[in-house]
């Protein structure tokens, strides 16, 4: 069976109020020559189709498109929705989309859907786990007791999976995972869903499966030594992506369940670049040409003495000029994103546990801090 995988479309996506609709045209446009080209007989799309639970008319348009056309091709889609996602809205007429060959799990099923996509030595069984939170997998499934973490509701969720009796399963997923703690080579695109490191799901639950179509990290990387893969965004939504190669994967099942994957180029409209200097050499014509000047841009400038309307004067040679910062701010800044890092990765419990200890000098009883845990989530969740 051969595949392609992507994820993480945010179709819809503003970037420091530049529309990115143009790029996730193109962007998609050659997934749909690959296809072609490949002779796929399925495409994974793991989570985050759209960059909002109510996209713009726009963005829904363009889904369109892009699904209309691979379904006109005969392959197997396969979709799940991810956090930015409605998962009802995702999953409306699914049922009838099906005859189709089109799948859209947009609220997680107990137990998983399953799909068998059939090939020359049998089938393939891919199984669907949209994104869905802890509380919604304990009152799905019916489970007793508390369960606070992802990893725990992942858990539960694989406990029901109805494998294949060839062993050759794919998982579809929409999570933060992790290999032994280490965490995955993040950008700033990211919205993480996390309370104190729940959010954490680690890579060695999915090896029973032959393939692990991940979504929710914006670069392409393996986790773990599993075939357990992030495919990355197709295209880039943050400077912190600028080293980014998009691309997609393509994999092929064989017989015995091994996976063969590749990864093919995604070639953006506009590139996303930083370029640093005084305003005076960044506007010469040698500089300029250098690179494509309407790729999109972060400027940052060297200049010690004051200017008059910077932004316009770099505008009127970098057309799509997204930021611009003073080196002396940056330095600034980049103090603000260690401690923003530092915020995210404690979390509202974790930064609460310190504040405590800091003003009383103790650390919380057990029973604080499972009042202070669940007061926590509650927030979370109201704020997501």
């Amino acid at each position: 069976m051969r595949f392609i995988h992507t994820s993480d479309l945010h179709i819809g996506k503003t970037v420091s109020g530049f529309s990115m609709l143009e790029e996730q045209k193109a962007a998609l446009k050659q997934i749909m020559d690959y296809v072609k080209e490949r002779q796929a007989d399925a495409v994974l799309l793991s989570g985050d189709l759209y960059d909002r639970s109510v996209p713009p008319a726009a963005a829904v348009t363009m889904f369109d498109a892009f699904l209309t056309g691979l379904s006109e091709m005969g392959v197997t889609i396969l979709a799940i929705a991810g956090n930015h996602d409605c998962g009802e809205r995702i999953g409306f007429a699914n049922r009838i989309l099906e005859k189709r060959g089109l799948y859209l799990e947009g609220k997680l099923e107990a137990p998983v859907r399953f799909v068998d996509i059939p090939d020359q030595w049998g089938f393939v069984r891919v199984h669907l786990a949209p994104f869905a939170k802890p509380a919604e997998v304990r009152s799905l499934y019916r489970c007793e007791g508390s369960m606070k973490t992802f990893e725990e509701s992942f858990e539960e969720i694989l406990r029901h999976v109805t494998y294949s009796p060839g062993g050759r399963d794919i998982l579809m997923a929409h999570q933060f995972v992790v290999n032994q703690g280490l965490l995955p080579e993040l950008s700033d695109s990211e919205t993480r869903v996390s309370v104190g490191g729940t959010d954490q799901v680690e890579a060695a639950l999915f090896q029973p499966f032959c393939y692990t179509a991940l979504g929710h990290i914006h670069g392409c990387q393996q986790i773990g030594k599993n075939p357990v893969y992030y495919s990355g965004s197709p295209v880039k939504y943050s400077f912190s992506e600028c080293s980014h190669r998009k691309s997609v994967l393509y994999g092929e099942v064989g017989e015995n369940g091994k996976v063969t994957l590749e990864r093919l180029p995604l070639t953006p409209v506009h590139d996303m670049r930083k370029i640093r200097g005084r305003l005076a050499d960044l506007i010469l014509p040698e500089v300029v040409s250098a690179a494509d000047p309407e790729d999109y841009i972060l400027a940052v400038l060297t200049d010690e003495t004051e200017l008059l309307d910077p932004i316009g004067t770099l505008r009127s040679v970098y057309p799509n000029i997204m930021q611009l910062k003073w080196e002396k701010r940056a330095v600034e800044q980049d103090d603000t994103v260690i401690h923003d890092d530092i915020m995210k990765e404690k979390g509202p419990y974790g930064l609460f546990a310190d504040f405590y200890e800091l003003v009383t000098g103790k650390t919380m009883s057990e029973e604080q801090e499972a009042v202070m845990r669940e007061t926590a989530e509650q927030a979370e969740e109201e704020v997501s």
